[in-house]
This record gives structure tokens, C-alpha cells and sequence, in this order.
């Protein structure tokens, strides 16, 4: 199994600062572009690609090489330029309805066959661009990142996912957002559409990530009671003045020990919470066991779930020391030992910490 992620290329600088509708002119990235590109190879440093496949205009192609930051090798192929809207490239959508609409109203009315005036349709589009893409995922083994354009990735996507291309524009795709398809040689299955790195799961995609992993009820029930507590000390901390993500501690909580059955059940668990999509949870999720030096004298969103997972058995809320007295026990090593002390002077710092920011 390979993984394909393909990825809409980070906000343009528009002319003078005003959206317009964008087809083959080639515009650069803004520095916001620039700064969610850097999230992205920040992402992508973590996982390992065989090549980068990108759009050679400039915002595709300038988003692939900080992606890259020199680590993968970057093709360039041109069938993956963004459709061509023709006669209206590069004009603002209110002068286009002014100018042409009885052709924005039939575009509007069956946007997969009509093209752009002097331009192409969704469909054209799709008949340029799979072929291409088929061919270079058969020409290169591994995972590879696909850095494309909207229109692009929305014909691709709704091909793998057995969708008609009608269906396409429902298919989001934000600036730097990702797509992930996994892919053997006989099959594509589309596993998430159009997420941003900072998407955070709700409630209801939480439990249905544990269904997909198959976590057990009393493993949830806990992550439930633990998401309890660490939202009732957020909430006190929020009217303290405290900058604290709610939505990430919920999903971080709620997630925390997806992965309970494995050893590194920390690490693995943000591993699979990364490949889901969620990046800002799976970095919680990580550092739920073992704070680093910096989080454990400040109080931020891994701080509440650490310190809230410490203090659950279960479903039942303990004190630290109860918590490591049990625990404790199973240490049979000097190592071990001096491990759990240290880990228990950490739990007893951050909840000095919470303790005296919510004033108890």
C-alpha cells in the first residue's frame, strides 16, 4: 500500500490584493502562501515521498520547493496546469457577471461540460490530466505528493471516489489543503478530501476514527471522562484570559489512547492520527504520556490532556499520588524506577502549575 497525497498549491498574490478568477496566469505565491507552504514541509518532514509531481506555475511549483526544502526530487509535468478560464483570467468575479452573464449563468447551470469562454471544461480538464497522473504513479514507486490547482484535483478526486463530474466543485479544496488516496495495484481508496493542517476532528469524527480503529468501549468511556475533565479546567483557564485551543484539547482528549493496545502507544497513536489528517491533535497525542521540558512549564493545550489523563483511572477521577502509588508497582528495574520518579515529579509540577492558574 502506497500513499498518494495530493495537495491544492498555498494562497497567490492576487493583483493588488483582489480575488480573482484564476486559470493559466501565473502568479507567484503571497507571503501567506509562503507561511502555509511552511507548514506543509514542516508536515511533509515527517513522512517519507519518492517525488514531489507539480503544476509548473509558479504558485504550484513555488509550493512543491518549500515542500521539498531539498529533501525529495520535483518533476514538473505540464498537463497539470489549472483549467483555463479563457477569456476570464485574471478578472474579478463581480466585473465577470457584469460582463459575461449569460455565459456565467450557463457555466453555472452545467459546469462539468460547459468551458470557459475561449477555455476548457471540467471535463477537458480531467481528459488532460488522469492519463498524466496514471502514468506517473506507475512510473514512480513509493508515496508521492501531487501539488496541483483547484479544478485539478477536484476532476481527479471525483474519478477515484466513482463520483460524476458534476459532483466535483462539492469536493473543497482550500489553499494548501491535502488529499490522501492509498493506492496497491489494483485499487485507490480516497481516504479524507480538502484537509487543512489545522483541521480539527469534531466530536462525531472522533468516534467515528475510533470505530475506524476498532478502540474498544472502556478505552473510550475513558477518553470521554478524561475529555470531561480537561474541558472543565479550560473552560476556567479561558476566563482567566488563558489562549487555549477548546475544540484541540476535546479531540486531543477524546483521542489520547487510540492506540492502548500498542508499547509506544503514545507515539503510534499520533502516527495514525497524522495519517488521518490532524496534525495539531496527533501533536497532543504524542507528548499525553511524557511532557517535554518546555510544555511542563507553561500551560497550553498538551499540558490539560496530559494532566487530565493522569488524573482518570478508567472513568474515575484520583489524585496524582494515587496514580503513580498503583502504578508504581510495576516498575522492577532501577531504571524503571528512577523513570517513574521522574515522571511523577513532572505530573506534580504541571499540577502546581494548573493549580495555582485557576486558583485553587
Amino acid at each position: 500500500m502506497r500513499s498518494i497525497y495530493l495537495i491544492r498549491h498555498c494562497q497567490p498574490a492576487f493583483p493588488n490584493g483582489v480575488k480573482c478568477c484564476l486559470g493559466k496566469l501565473d502568479l507567484s505565491l503571497s507571503e501567506e502562501g509562503r507561511l502555509e507552504a511552511k507548514k506543509l514541509a514542516d508536515y511533509f518532514s515527517k513522512i517519507a515521498l519518492s517525488m514531489i509531481i507539480t503544476s509548473p506555475l509558479a504558485r504550484s511549483r513555488q509550493t512543491a520547493e518549500i515542500i521539498s526544502n531539498g529533501r525529495y526530487p520535483i518533476v514538473s509535468v505540464a498537463e497539470l496546469e489549472e483549467i483555463d478560464t479563457g477569456l476570464w483570467d485574471g478578472l474579478p468575479f463581480d466585473l465577470i457577471k457584469q460582463k459575461y452573464p449569460d455565459d456565467y449563468q450557463q457555466r453555472g447551470e452545467n459546469l462539468a461540460r460547459v468551458p470557459f469562454p475561449k477555455g476548457e471544461s471540467y471535463h477537458q480538464v480531467l481528459m488532460r490530466t488522469e492519463p498524466c497522473i496514471e502514468k506517473m504513479m506507475k512510473k514512480y514507486n513509493g508515496n508521492l505528493a501531487i501539488v496541483g490547482h483547484a479544478c485539478v484535483n477536484q476532476g481527479l478526486l471525483s474519478k477515484w471516489m466513482g463520483l460524476d463530474l458534476e459532483q466535483a466543485l462539492g469536493l473543497h479544496q482550500s489553499y494548501g489543503s491535502i488529499s490522501l488516496i492509498e493506492m496497491d495495484e489494483h485499487s485507490k481508496k480516497v481516504k479524507y478530501v480538502g484537509k487543512n493542517l489545522e483541521a480539527i476532528p469534531d466530536q462525531d469524527e472522533c468516534q467515528a476514527i475510533l470505530e475506524r480503529f476498532h478502540v474498544g468501549e472502556d478505552v473510550r468511556n475513558h477518553g470521554r471522562c478524561v475529555c470531561k475533565l480537561a474541558l472543565e479546567w479550560t473552560d476556567l483557564l479561558i476566563q482567566k484570559n488563558y489562549n487555549l485551543n477548546r475544540n484541540l484539547i476535546a479531540a486531543a482528549a477524546l483521542l489520547h489512547d487510540i492506540a492502548r493496545a500498542e508499547k509506544e502507544h503514545a507515539q503510534i497513536g499520533a502516527d495514525w492520527i497524522n495519517r488521518e489528517g490532524y496534525p495539531r491533535v496527533a501533536e497532543v497525542i504524542e507528548f499525553h504520556h511524557l511532557l517535554s521540558s518546555y510544555d511542563e512549564e507553561r500551560i497550553t493545550e498538551k499540558t490539560i490532556v496530559y494532566l487530565a489523563d493522569k488524573k482518570v483511572s478508567g472513568c474515575q477521577r484520583i489524585s496524582i499520588d494515587e496514580r503513580f502509588n498503583k502504578s508504581r508497582k510495576k516498575c522492577t528495574t532501577l531504571v524503571g524506577k528512577v523513570k517513574h520518579r521522574l515522571a511523577y515529579l513532572q505530573a506534580k509540577k504541571v499540577e502546581s502549575l494548573l493549580e495555582e492558574a485557576m486558583g485553587y
